[in-house]
């Protein structure tokens, strides 16, 4: 399985194990959740925004500046 490996300054670290551990998983799976949660988000959001922009011509068409 492809692996990373990523340093962290020791605060940071401290920082990612304190919040592991309030969510009960070990620092690798809090580390592995975050990151694809992460991509998973800033996915969503580009796809939103390409939604809009394809959506809004015809919205700005069918309402006057006045009534949107």
């Amino acid at each position: 399985m492809p692996a990373l490996n990523v340093e962290f300054s020791e605060e940071e670290m401290a920082r990612l194990r304190d919040r592991a551990a309030l969510t009960g998983r070990s620092l690798k799976q809090h580390v592995h959740d975050v990151t694809v949660e992460e991509a998973d988000r800033l996915a969503f959001v580009e796809g939103a925004v390409a939604e809009a922009a394809r959506v809004l011509p015809g919205i700005e068409a069918r309402f006057p500046a006045g009534q949107r």
